[in-house]
């Protein structure tokens, strides 16, 4: 009788962390499922909240106007993203052509066979050719308005979140009322300051990833290592593999080229890569975020261990929102007085 007492106790005790991880958990699994429509918002928000400070310079130090601060930025941004994935094609294209001419003699000798022209027409009259060809260009059709429409709605959304965030911010303080308004501010402080913090730490990851991809690369005679660098802290993103969707078809092919030491040495630098992440990701996020690091590893074990990427944003924003309403005093501040 005592024990369930004690357990009724206990629940009414955590009522608040509950009803909290209860409401959380339906609106990640809400918002998961409309990622891909969200997806402007979210990158938008991102850029937001990471170039606020930088806007907030330039209107104090420079007396910008505060629409054209937040377009500035944001074109700055959007500058540098899209002169990167230029010079990425660009250096695709280009290595793609050195290796058709590289092999040419290989489609000149299908075509000079006797079965070439007989295999040729045969597709074409089975019309999986034809099929294939519709397909990829209507996809590639859908998907160059679809790309200038996100990019067009993310960028307005970047600008207005950046000119209004502290406007919103207000109007949102102003709404709640006295009670609960100095709680609720204090909340977006400690939040807004533990998203950049963990949007730093992982930032800080990716570029430890490009540095150790870049000498990996340069060190085995990689053609372009700083772009193919770059594309390798891009799929470290990913789960399970991450920098090996890069690493190992480079290891592979060099080792398939002869080139032994270049091939074994990548995919040797890969396995090494691959546990030195795993020590310095719960160290560093947990440094900057101050997450317990078994937090984190249990985030990535269960996001590699059900391959998706999801489980792993799950725990982490749990974690970070948890942390953010106790600093904030939402639990704490109960807590002290039920322990009182």
């Amino acid at each position: 009788m005592k024990s369930g007492e004690e357990m009724k106790a206990r629940i009414a005790q955590h009522k608040m962390e509950l009803i909290f991880l209860g409401i959380y958990t339906l609106i990640f699994l809400l918002l998961s499922q409309f990622a891909l429509y969200l997806m402007p918002l979210i990158i938008a928000l991102v850029i937001a909240v990471v170039m606020k400070p930088l806007y907030d310079y330039f209107i104090r130090k420079f007396n910008f106007q505060s629409t054209f601060a937040a377009t500035v930025i944001t074109l700055f941004i959007f500058g540098i993203v899209f002169a990167v994935i230029g010079f990425l094609l660009y250096l695709i294209l280009r290595q793609a052509l050195s290796l058709f001419d590289s092999y040419s003699y290989l489609l000149d000798d299908f075509l000079h066979s006797g079965n070439a022209y007989e295999q040729l027409r045969l597709a074409l009259m089975s019309g999986n050719l034809m099929g294939t060809v519709t397909d990829v260009a209507a996809a590639l059709f859908q998907m160059i308005p679809l790309g200038i429409i996100f990019v067009v709605i993310t960028f307005a959304l970047t600008v207005f979140l950046l000119h209004h965030m502290s406007a919103i911010k207000e109007q949102i303080l102003i709404r709640i009322g006295d009670s609960r308004r100095d709680t609720v501010a204090k909340v977006f402080t400690v939040g807004y300051t533990l998203i950049r913090k963990f949007i730093r730490s992982y930032l800080i990851l990716y570029l430890i990833t490009f540095v150790e991809a870049a000498f990996i690369f340069y060190l085995t005679g990689v053609e372009y290592p700083l772009p193919f660098a770059f594309i390798t802290a891009v799929a470290d993103i990913l789960p399970i593999l991450g920098p090996g969707t890069v690493f190992i078809p480079f290891g592979i092919v060099f080792i398939l080229q002869g080139n032994y030491f270049a091939g074994v040495t990548i995919l040797v630098f890969f396995l090494l890569t691959g546990v030195l992440r795993q020590i310095m990701e719960p160290k560093i996020v947990s440094d900057n975020v101050k997450i317990h690091p078994l937090i984190v590893m249990t985030g990535i074990y269960l996001s590699i261990a059900a391959m998706n990427l999801w489980l792993l944003f799950y725990v982490l924003i749990l974690s970070l929102l948890y942390k953010v309403l106790t600093l904030a005093g939402v639990f704490g501040a109960r807590e002290a007085s039920t322990s009182e």
